[in-house]
């Protein structure tokens, strides 16, 4: 990651306090994916619900 990009959400993930923060709460990696992909599924389905 360079300072002009955002870091990716791997990149993210993959930082020593989040994986930290994640360890104590009990979440993992691939959860915090998932449950991520389905609020953009919704974000995207309420959008077109909003459009028609």
């Amino acid at each position: 990651m360079d300072q002009l990009t955002a870091p990716t959400l791997s990149e993210i993930l993959d930082e020593p306090i989040i994986v930290a923060l994640m360890k104590r709460d009990g979440m993992t990696a691939e959860t915090l994916r998932q449950l991520l992909e389905q609020v953009g599924r919704n974000l995207r389905d309420r959008e077109e619900r909003l459009a028609a």
